[in-house]
């Protein structure tokens, strides 16, 4: 969750940085709202200028520059309307949206130069509210629009210096208590200010316009740079879920299957397959893909000899076509087209220096791969031949478990009917039923007995083992109810707990369902443990056995009070063929193979073991079994 998280903000910060590259202009919204919203505040803001002025002292013409005031509102009023009917046509048009920003600027320096002109024309001290509309417009506009806009400002300001200076515009004076703050009293002071201000508002305009460009720049390479890292990001996540499969899966198919899907849903392409080389290296036979029909898979193979293009990817090379249909040299280039096929990269699945196949990324879009999508693929190419390495190893792991097994479960079963047939016969001879017995012939046959009867329990345990490791066997699903469970377990072993002094004692709740499982596995775990119970447990002792329902698993918890395992030794329990040293010395003969076999039982059927002991106190085993169906085993 908190990986998923980290690619969700990454991605959310990729997002604000393209909008802000995109959207930089509008700093507080679209260009022509946020305009509007601050000029609704000019007209109060001036009635209070004058309002102000007056009480301090100041004189100027008060009717005309409130005129200017609702005129500046009324027009903001009109473009408010406007703009909110054409927001639709202005979000889709940039260019529209521009001619109506500057028109609104036009307005706003019309009714700038008004006022300028009713407060002193030159003389005024609004004239340097210019440099706001300069500084707007090298956030708003491209780096030119700012530097006409302070052109206009600047030459609207000498044309107004000229006019009045030839006595072509009168512009009412300023007063301040009893002076006046007039243009023609003193020129030359008022032409070093406009020259002042015009230097001010070109350097302005060009500093604020650098700093913005280079703002802008930075922000694209920000945004560039943030995709880079994301889509890395991405790769990464992909690229640790396929090895998270590889880790997880050991079976070839399954493992190649999810691979071919990730890597077509990180690359963005149609088709991703896997191509592996045959034995006599001189075909490659399609054994994955995503997003191919499966005659495709089942059918198609491409001859290298005819093909020498795969053969350079068979040779080390990354190799990308990007428009399919205009190679001869192709293969199965007219069934691609079919697929809508247009342009396809392969890298070789290479195993240190030897090549076994390729796999391949098709897309639909003509010259689709770039640079890094080919690093990419090969980097997946490396990750893909290692798996199909390990998941062929497993399977002839697998294989040849497979045949271990079969040949024991022949061994064993060839040994097992001599066995009891001299069992049997030594029990008559020992009894006397072949004749008389002399008493040391009788402890000698006796001791053979013993050790045939352990040999044949061995057998009977690798029997199991042998069974267990078979996959291949199937066991048909019955339902075994733990009550009658239960009732057989009490049968089975009270005789031989109470011939030992052992008290035995099964307790199943009532209204148990029934325990879903395959042949009488179920019921073999069962009796394994309770019969390593009973044998661990010296006279006196107790065994326990209780079957409970814990939400939907059925709890049996087999408890004893016999010698327990000594701490030290408790991690190899689950070994095969491992003994602790206690129970090897108080019985000789056993394989170890029990609780290996017991928690491979469980596994099977969908449940777990679990095990704790503590030397001379006892031993509790705790097994939870599914109550739903399991698995076919």
């Amino acid at each position: 969750m908190e990986e998923r998280g980290s690619r969700q903000q990454l991605r959310g910060l990729l997002d604000e940085l393209t909008g802000s590259a995109r959207m930089l202009p509008r700093v507080w919204g679209r260009r022509s709202f946020w305009q509007i919203r601050l000029r609704w505040w000019v007209p109060p803001l001036i009635a209070v200028g004058v309002g102000v002025g007056h009480l301090i002292g100041y004189r100027f013409r008060v009717l005309p520059i409130l005129l200017v005031a609702a005129g500046i509102l009324a027009y903001n009023a009109l473009l408010a309307l406007f703009t909110h009917r054409l927001a639709a046509n202005l979000e889709r048009e940039p260019l529209r949206d521009r001619r109506w920003v500057l028109l609104e600027v036009g307005l706003d320096y019309a009714a700038m130069f008004l006022l300028i002109g009713l407060t002193g024309g030159v003389a005024s001290p609004l004239l340097f509210f210019f440099l706001f509309h300069v500084i707007f417009a090298a956030i708003q506009f491209r780096a030119g629009t700012a530097q006409l806009f302070a052109g206009i400002a600047i030459a609207g300001s000498w044309i107004l210096l000229a006019l009045q200076s030839a006595g072509v515009l009168s512009c009412p004076a300023i007063g301040y208590l009893d002076s006046r703050l007039d243009f023609h009293d003193h020129p030359a002071h008022f032409v070093a200010q406009l020259l002042f201000f015009s230097g001010t508002v070109a350097i302005t305009a060009v500093l604020a316009t650098r700093i913005m460009t280079r703002l802008r720049t930075r922000v694209r390479e920000l945004t560039r740079a943030s995709g880079a890292v994301a889509d890395l990001n991405d790769r990464l996540d992909r690229l640790h879920t396929m090895l998270r499969v590889i880790g997880r899966e050991q079976r070839l198919q399954p493992i190649l299957d999810r691979v071919c899907s990730e890597l077509a849903a990180e690359m963005g392409v149609k088709i991703v397959a896997v191509k592996l080389l045959s034995e006599d290296r001189r075909e490659l036979r399609f054994v994955a893909g995503h997003g191919l029909p499966a005659d495709f898979l089942e059918r198609k193979v491409v001859q290298l000899a005819r093909s020498p293009l795969n053969r350079r990817v068979i040779e080390g090379e990354v190799w990308v076509h990007g428009h399919i249909g205009q190679d001869d040299r192709f293969q199965l280039q007219a069934e691609l087209l079919d697929l809508n096929i247009r342009s396809v990269a392969f890298a070789p699945l290479k195993l240190e220096d030897r090549v076994i196949g390729i796999l391949g990324a098709y897309c639909v879009k003509a010259d689709r791969f770039k640079n890094e999508d080919t690093s990419f693929l090969r980097i997946a190419a490396e990750l893909v031949a290692v798996a199909i390495e390990n998941g062929r190893a497993w399977e002839a792991v697998e294989s040849l478990m497979g045949e271990r097994a079969r040949f024991m479960l022949r061994v064993a079963h060839n040994m097992r009917a001599p066995l009891g047939a001299s069992l049997s016969l030594l029990a008559l001879v020992r009894d006397g039923s072949l004749g008389e017995v002399a008493e040391r012939q009788r402890e000698v046959l006796g001791r053979v007995e013993r050790r045939l009867g352990a040999l044949n329990q061995t057998v009977g345990d690798l029997l199991a083992l042998a069974r267990s490791r078979d996959l291949t066997r199937e066991l048909p699903a019955v339902t075994v109810k733990p009550a009658e469970l239960g009732e057989q377990l009490e049968e089975i072993f009270l005789a031989r707990a109470q011939a030992k002094g052992v008290e035995l004692r099964v307790a199943v709740a009532p209204g148990l369902p029934p325990l879903p499982s395959r042949g009488d596995i179920a019921s073999q775990l069962l009796e394994n443990l309770v019969s390593n119970a009973i044998k661990y447990t010296p006279a006196g002792g107790k065994v326990r056995l209780v079957m409970l329902r814990e939400e939907r698993w059925l709890r049996v918890e087999i408890s004893d009070t016999g010698i327990g395992i000594p701490s030290a030794e408790q991690a190899h329990l689950f070994d095969e063929f491992f003994r602790a040293s206690n129970a090897r010395a108080l019985h000789e003969e056993g394989t170890g193979l029990g609780l290996a076999l017991a928690r491979q039982t469980a596994e099977r059927l969908g449940g777990s073991l679990r095990l704790a002991s503590e030397e001379g106190e006892g031993t509790t085993v705790v097994v939870y079994l599914p109550l739903d169906p399991p698995a076919q085993a």
